[in-house]
């Protein structure tokens, strides 16, 4: 299936995919084969909602190939519209489970800190000893244009099949949109913190909470313990308490909105389907 034909939702204008980790991981492998460029996005319900204001991330996370529900409330919503495929998937597990079924191929981390770049390819050898993986920590600070062709040329010359990028929400998803068009092959997937959570640096929430749709919850507490004041700067400037409540105060009103637009769409196809059976008849 190629990418512009899985389905997906969209909550206030945002899109989310129906798929879940096999079609990601067929659909990725397809492309590389067909040597083609294409980016993906983690999108969670923080992400999400600051896209529903921000043209330029919501654009980003649109025209990727394809917008992974990076947590459950995503995945109760994108059911309750009608939804069956979709599964919650997060940039960690994406990334091991790529890496152990995809260790033939060539990786490429991009971001976060020399040290845990060297912390992840070890992780990543322990699963797949033969795994082809470099990487390149680019500075902490807005990119400029010489930043941006030093790490565009680093990718190119290691002629990775995926690239893992780990620049934060928001931007990672914006860089990615605006350079994928410089790439002659490759995958970009947005991770956010996976790095540290793939080496274990952050712990991963016990499975109750991510079933829950909780995580969050839980990684906030364990940062407010290390470093209270940096945990408060945190969530203000990732919105993280209010895209929550703006997410539940307008769920509602996006289920009956995306059930809506199912029917529609649902109805739209069944008249063609009927159409060209009367033409076959004919």
């Amino acid at each position: 299936m190629n990418f512009t034909e899985v389905p997906y939702v969209k909550y206030d204008g945002v899109k989310v995919n129906n798929i879940c980790y096999r079609g990601v991981l067929d659909m990725v492998i397809d492309l590389i084969k067909q040597q083609k460029c294409g980016y993906i996005c983690l999108t969670d319900v923080s992400n999400l909602i600051v896209a529903t204001k921000n043209p330029d991330l919501r654009l980003a996370i649109n025209d990727s190939m394809l917008s992974l529900a990076d947590g459950m409330p995503l995945v109760w919503y994108a059911k309750m519209v009608g939804c069956k495929e979709i599964e919650r998937i997060s940039g960690a597990a994406l990334m091991k489970r790529l890496i152990i079924d995809m260790g033939n191929y060539r990786h490429f981390l991009l971001g976060d800190t020399e040290d845990t770049i060297e912390k992840v390819i070890a992780e990543a050898r322990k699963l797949t000893p033969n795994i082809f993986i470099t990487g390149h920590s680019p500075p902490f600070k807005d990119f400029d244009d010489e930043d941006n062709r030093d790490m565009l040329e680093k990718v190119r010359t290691a002629k990775p099949d995926i690239i893992w990028v780990c620049f934060g929400g928001v931007k990672q998803e914006r860089w990615m949109n605006r350079h994928i068009a410089t790439l002659d092959r490759g995958v970009m997937i947005g991770v956010g913190a996976a790095f540290r959570f793939f080496i274990g640096e952050i712990v991963t929430p016990p499975e109750i909470f991510q079933k829950m749709g909780l995580q969050w919850l839980f990684r906030l507490g364990e940062a407010f313990i290390k470093n209270p004041i940096h945990c408060i700067k945190l969530v203000h400037q990732r919105h993280i308490m209010t895209s929550k409540v703006e997410y539940l105060v307008r769920l509602p009103l996006e289920v009956a909105y995306g059930r809506q637009r199912v029917r529609q769409t649902t109805g739209s196809n069944e008249k063609t389907d009927q159409q060209s059976s009367d033409v076959r008849r004919q």
